[in-house]
């Protein structure tokens, strides 16, 4: 009987340790791709070939079409929004866009170079035009519009044009401040917004100096994942944190010191916060206490010495009567 019960306990773990696999259903985020955002310098009237590599990493075969969408900035994250078709597109790149194929079948772990061409009209707007090339699993329906259901099942590439002429890069600092004016304890968060309201995508890049008792404390890089602000948009960057050390306390001088554009024009700012930690009060707690508690002593001491003084009484002064 115990012989039986081993051999049943030794099958049962040998069944658990194979999980049964399921081929997962070929779709466009199964791709990977490269590079995942270009930025490049378009011309009036001319044609631009461009490459994306296209790798199936699965043991499957995957077919996608390409479907070119404009995008555009989503809130102040930086974080793009592809466009259905017939919307906005002021500066709008997708109607640029055409590709030699319609649907391309990649077999396992293949890797191609999917070719498309950017067509510039005679009448291109100058500045900034922004689209994207994505592979869906399933063909387009031009009427239809892009939900986000379906945009998880695509990956694509980002495009940046510029277009030459009329070029206006005008940016400047809608808010820059800390959470809190006075800290405790650390961290010290930042919070940058820029605002960009030229007619092409803005890089900024500079720094954030923190600054105490007249020494340098550290530098932060405002922008160093090198995002992009679009035109007609403001970006945030909040990732921006300062760790004080042990013994930092204080009044605190913040600067900002940045650029954008092919000019190098500045953006400017400063402010100021205080760090005032707990040893630092404890120590000025006590020393207000023994300070207070000898000014009381000293009056104590005053208001006894003067009740223990003799009574004095000043002579009576003779009256003299003039006869």
């Amino acid at each position: 009987m115990i012989k039986k019960s081993i051999l049943l306990l030794m099958v049962m773990l040998l069944l658990l340790t194979f999980k049964p696999v399921f081929a997962a259903e070929p779709t466009g985020a199964g791709l990977t791709i490269s590079p995942p955002l270009s930025e490049i310098d378009l011309t009036v009237g001319k044609v631009y070939d461009g490459i994306i590599k296209v790798n199936n990493p699965t043991k499957e075969i995957i077919e996608v079409y390409p479907i070119a969408r404009n995008f555009s900035a989503s809130g102040e994250s930086g974080t793009p929004t592809i466009e259905s078709p017939g919307e906005d597109a002021t500066y709008g790149l997708a109607s640029w866009i055409s590709f030699a194929q319609s649907k391309i079948a990649l077999t396992p772990e293949q890797d191609i170079e999917f070719k498309y061409k950017i067509t510039v009209p005679d009448d291109a707007e100058p500045g900034g035009h922004y689209g994207s090339v994505l592979f869906a699993s399933q063909p387009p329906k031009p009427e239809e519009k892009t939900t986000q259901v379906a945009l998880a099942s695509m990956v694509g590439s980002l495009i940046l044009a510029k277009v030459p002429g009329n070029i206006v890069e005008k940016a400047e600092i809608k808010e820059f401040a800390a959470n809190r004016s006075i800290y405790i304890k650390p961290p010290v968060s930042f919070t940058l917004r820029i605002i960009n309201s030229g007619n092409v995508h803005l890089k900024p890049k500079g720094e954030i100096t923190i600054s105490n008792w007249g020494k340098t404390k550290n530098t932060l890089d405002i922008n160093s994942k090198k995002g992009s602000i679009l035109p007609n948009s403001t970006r945030k960057f909040d990732e921006l944190n300062f760790e004080q050390g042990k013994w930092d306390f204080g009044k605190f001088t913040v600067k900002l010191a940045a650029t954008y554009g092919e000019k190098n024009q500045p953006l400017t700012s400063q402010i100021t916060f205080w760090i005032i930690p707990w040893w630092l009060i404890t120590k000025i707690a006590v020393l207000l206490a023994v300070i207070i508690f000898f000014i009381v002593r000293k009056i104590r001491k005053n208001r006894r010495n003067n009740k223990n003084l003799p009574n004095f009484e000043p002579p009576l002064k003779k009256r003299v009567i003039l006869q």
